[in-house]
């Protein structure tokens, strides 16, 4: 190649980085979050793209005030492994080069389908404030103590890798009651000193295959977690709506769940018909669907009968405990007792009514459709029973220490 052709073949390489970053710039406005693009992205397999991707995120994302970001954009950052690695007198474009096998061919090549694929992204929800525009009135409310949820990751870890059953089910079930503690505390104490931000919205990746099958398994979590989850077909993700404590429970046991899930199946292996004709998928779909509508099952009967004694709990670490004089049996303590059990509900009911809300708000058009999945009756059978056998942590969603 001649100097001069090198020459344009590098200007056009430099034109290349420029839209790339101005076309993260503008899906960014359509309502694309970086873990959002990321998955997208990364479900065509194009490592380079994606490690792209993520360069050109980072670049642009470093290029704002650190207030006028949110917090959930550097954390997303953060989780895919993205930052600004490259010298300051580099582009991403060519410092991706320089790392990849094949170099500036391959890179460009890479650069080339991002740029079609960020180009085709239509415009989705906004969950949050873009980079630049975020203020302390706009930001999300505090999140959920970090030192908590690395309890929290910490203890789902070990049940999902120890080969114990009994083992498996008292670090879930220590996790679930963690979170549920600090969900219903954080409810009460927002509704007393007024400090409640409203609903928020998180969305949950749910990759192929079988993503209806992975999708029924979110909504039964989100349920169960006072939640509502709305899916986004072909874009590879669900939205779920609800309060940050509880969101944060539907992807830690999402996770969880999807891993119990997984390994059953796998441990189950695949089924041939009659025919010798191979049914591995409708096999493993059935399986998925009937695990997740038997997890809801499970959830929502434990809800119910974890509400009372959720309530029970509330009003037991109330005035008796606080040094009240007066005995259990007393008129004006039963009085009392009553009334804090209603409050409770009602706290708990007005949450779940905002949630409603928000779900119509950011959905207005939203429709309910069926699954047109084969049904494979082996396959349900076995997912019913591994769902039975699937480590829930507690009892139900609203659930206190010593219940």
């Amino acid at each position: 190649m001649s100097t001069a052709s090198a020459g344009a073949d590098r200007t056009g390489d430099a034109d290349l980085g420029r839209r790339l970053e101005q076309l993260v710039e503008e899906v960014w406005s359509r309502g694309w979050e970086p873990a959002d693009l990321h998955r997208v992205v990364g479900r065509d397999g194009n490592a380079v793209a994606t490690q792209l991707l993520g360069d050109l995120m980072a670049a642009r994302l470093a290029a704002y005030s650190a207030p006028t970001v949110e917090a959930r954009w550097r954390g997303q950052l953060e989780e895919i492994g993205a930052s600004v690695w490259w010298r300051a007198h580099q582009d991403p474009l060519a410092a991706r080069a320089g790392r990849t096998k094949g170099g500036w061919a391959a890179t460009k090549q890479a650069g080339a389908v991002l740029e079609v694929t960020l180009q085709l992204l239509p415009a989705i929800e906004r969950l949050s404030a873009r980079p630049g525009e975020a203020t302390p009135q706009r930001s999300p409310g505090p999140e959920v103590d970090q030192a908590l949820l690395s309890k929290v990751r910490m203890m789902l870890a070990k049940a999902e890798s120890t080969t114990f059953p009994a083992e498996a089910e008292t670090f879930t079930a220590a996790a679930q009651k963690l979170m549920t503690r600090h969900s219903i505390d954080r409810a009460l104490l927002e509704h007393d000193t007024g400090g409640d931000d409203g609903p928020a919205a998180i969305r949950v990746g749910v990759d192929r295959p079988y993503e209806s099958a992975r999708f029924a398994l979110v909504s039964a979590i989100a349920r169960a977690n006072r939640c509502r989850a709305v899916w986004q077909k072909g874009l590879g993700f669900s939205t779920v709506v609800g309060f940050s404590t509880d969101l944060r429970a539907v992807e830690l046991l999402f996770t969880s769940l999807m891993v119990q899930a997984t390994s059953a199946m796998t441990a189950a292996g695949s089924r041939e018909h009659w025919t010798g004709q191979n049914r591995k998928r409708s096999f493993r779909n059935s399986f998925l669907t009937a695990f997740a509508v038997r997890i809801g099952e499970r959830l929502e009967t434990a809800a119910h009968e974890a509400q009372d004694r959720g309530a029970d709990d509330s009003v037991r670490a109330g005035p008796l405990e606080a040094g009240d004089p007066r005995p259990p049996g007393d008129a004006d303590h039963t009085r009392a007792t009553r009334t804090d059990r209603t409050a409770l509900v009602r706290v708990l009911a007005e949450r779940d009514q905002a949630v409603e809300d928000a779900l119509a708000e950011r959905f207005p058009r939203l429709q309910r459709t069926r699954s047109r999945a084969t049904f494979d009756a082996e396959g349900w059978t076995s997912g019913t029973a591994a769902a039975d056998r699937a480590d829930l942590g507690a009892p139900g969603r609203i659930d206190r220490p010593g219940a």
